[in-house]
């Protein structure tokens, strides 16, 4: 690191994915390439990425000037392991940073070369929820510092590999810088009552709980009356779930909108009275971030990485993922009672503002580098 600056000089990003699709890690990724700008702006240095599955162009608006490349390696193992070895052989890193668990192994060789650089490794979630392989766990013991984005996965990588707590240092996850929160504001729901959910929906992720939802409709109804169920997102496992709602006949009242862009995402929080997704292996929820911003209640699981986001009976409420009747409870309760509704989202929103901000994001980001080189 430059003496004369408090900021890394040099950061090279090695990432799984950015702008291929907008799942979590991604998100997460786009934030990194950032912040990671914004610091090495402030030192008059420069970053790189590569990126192993990047197939498109990089958004501008996330890799901005202060980037000296931004290579994506088309999801070729081989192309991405030989772009690494070129930039390490070349350049003096004042840290590298990997965004992912399953990349880490890669992190052992810098040093080798250059033993002053630094390096970072990010664990999401549930890949390190249980035990790693021998070479992963290698690598994060060596790795100056490791970057979990919740405490529920900072407790699951001490219990299942045995690094050192004090070496897990947690950077959550943010809103996209690009939300407006000021637009976000204005709250227009839906009549009758719009219940929301966004997810991916495969046959691998079936603990988002999305089938309990349905499940829990009928109750909802009978107390409520007609309601609207939207789940946004795409996935092999929607024609079971579209399966589920004909089963249990309320086909009409579940609409699965697939993908959506930006703007009509954005209208969809704005219009929905709550947010559902009980998920029981969720690293942290970025979605949960999302409907906060437009001031909406959420149910969240009670399960991994979710109660770091939401606090429950404070800015939302945690259900079990496949506990049918207390989702139901849970839904009734919000959809029964607006101030109740109001009193929750603008808890949500205050939490998001304080804790998971893009600038909050960044100055953890630049906070945990500096104490760590």
């Amino acid at each position: 690191m430059s003496e004369s600056s408090s900021s890394p000089n040099k950061i090279l990003l090695v990432l799984p994915e950015v702008f291929n699709c907008a799942g979590g890690i991604q998100m997460f990724c786009r934030a990194l390439c950032l912040a990671a700008g914004d610091l090495t702006h402030e030192s008059g240095g420069s970053v790189s990425a590569l990126v192993l599955n990047d197939r498109l162009a990089p958004d501008p608006r996330y890799v901005n000037g202060n980037f000296a490349s931004y290579s994506g390696a088309g999801e070729s193992k081989t192309r991405f392991v030989r772009q690494f070895l070129r930039l390490i052989f070349s350049n003096r890193y004042d840290w590298i940073i990997f965004g992912h668990v399953s990349l880490s192994p890669l992190a052992m060789l810098p040093k080798l070369f250059h033993p002053r650089v630094k390096t970072a490794v990010v664990a999401y979630g549930s890949e390190v929820w249980q035990p790693i392989t021998k070479i992963q766990r290698r690598a994060l013991r060596q790795a100056d510092v490791v970057l979990s984005i919740s405490d529920h996965t900072k407790g699951e990588l001490i219990r299942h590999s045995d690094i050192p707590g004090e070496r897990i240092k947690i950077l959550p996850c943010t809103l996209d810088p690009y939300w407006n929160l000021e637009a976000a504001k204005a709250n227009l729901e839906s009549k009758p009552p719009l219940i929301l959910t966004v997810a991916r929906m495969t046959k691998k992720e079936k603990h988002k709980g999305i089938d309990s939802v349905i499940r829990s409709l009928p109750a909802v109804m009978n107390k409520i009356g007609p309601i609207e169920y939207r789940v946004v997102g795409e996935g092999d496992d929607v024609p079971r779930l579209q399966a589920l709602a004909a089963e249990l006949g309320i086909s009409k009242h579940v609409l699965f909108m697939g993908g959506l862009p930006d703007a009509e995402l954005r209208e969809h929080y704005q219009r929905c009275s709550v947010f559902v997704l009980p998920s029981g292996q969720e690293g942290f929820g970025i979605v949960f971030l999302e409907a906060m911003a437009y001031g909406k209640p959420v149910i969240g699981g009670v399960h991994g990485g979710t109660p770091f986001v939401v606090k429950h009976k404070e800015t939302g409420w945690l259900v079990n993922w496949s506990n049918v009747g207390e989702i139901a409870d849970a839904i009734i309760m919000f959809l029964g009672d607006e101030k109740l509704r109001g009193d929750f989202g603008q808890a949500g929103y205050q939490r998001l503002v304080q804790e998971f901000t893009f600038k909050k994001f960044a100055h953890n980001l630049n906070r945990i580098l500096l104490e760590s080189a």
